[in-house]
């Protein structure tokens, strides 16, 4: 019988956390997208069945809301189930459990299958007894928000380089995230911490294509983001940030 509800359980090594010595939130969509792969795998509905048919899983939305991030050599834990499948998308969540089992965050996903010759979204009809492996499991998170930037700023404009680009050669999922957060300085995270994160992916991000990044505050602590080539959209994202309650002051002289 096919799992419903997969599990899988890391530890925390140095190399995998930031400056503030607790997880790297590209790394942590880099894990989401790990654990939810090896349950595709366990399906037969991996890697090696999709490529079989020029097809791939792609990650086309991403929420986070994280209570805290594990810290170095944590055990942390990753539960993740299907929530809804239709033809269009898969809809699949996340718990982010720490080693006594208590929640540090959730994650909400939604995946599309690309075709690789075609380059746009394929039908997902052969795929149909998915339907059969929803879990009824509610995530408390706030589905994915309407992100418009209306009277945005731009701050940046970088190229895309070889060391961006993933097996299906377009812009890795999780170095867009590292994009969006490198729009603040180091400092900014010593005081603050990222409490929600979203990101819609729109179009794909090739290798050598210039991308500005343009930013709007809703609020203090509410940003929206969106990297464009020209005219085109590539993503846009929202963090959420808060106070930490004691700012992180690490020495550089370790």
């Amino acid at each position: 019988m096919k799992q419903k509800l997969f599990t899988k359980t890391f530890t925390l090594t140095p190399g995998e956390c930031n400056g503030q010595q607790e997880m790297f939130l590209p790394f942590l969509v880099g894990r989401i997208i790990k654990v939810a792969s090896m349950h595709a795998d366990l399906w037969g509905v991996g890697y090696e069945k999709m490529i079989a048919s020029r097809t791939a899983w792609v990650l086309s939305r991403l929420s986070i809301e994280m209570k805290r991030f594990p810290a170095i050599t944590e055990n942390y834990t990753l539960e993740t189930w299907i929530e809804d499948y239709n033809t269009r998308f898969s809809t699949r969540n996340m718990a982010i459990l720490d080693s006594r089992g208590e929640v540090c965050g959730y994650a909400r996903t939604i995946w599309l299958v690309l075709d690789l010759n075609a380059r746009r979204n394929a039908n997902m009809e052969e795929l149909n007894e998915l339907r059969h492996l929803i879990l009824d499991r509610p995530c408390p998170i706030e589905p994915p928000s309407r992100m418009r930037i209306e009277e945005g700023e731009k701050i940046d404009s970088f190229t895309v380089r070889y060391s961006d680009i993933d097996l299906n050669r377009h812009v890795n999922s999780a170095r867009y995230v590292e994009y969006l957060l490198n729009q603040y300085p180091f400092e900014w995270y010593d005081n603050n911490r990222v409490t929600r994160f979203e990101i819609a992916y729109a179009n794909e991000a090739r290798p050598g294509i210039d991308i500005d990044v343009f930013r709007e505050i809703k609020e203090e602590n509410d940003h929206v983001l969106e990297l464009r080539h020209g005219e085109k959209a590539l993503c846009r994202s929202r963090l959420i940030f808060a106070p930490r309650t004691e700012p992180i002051n690490i020495p550089f002289n370790l």
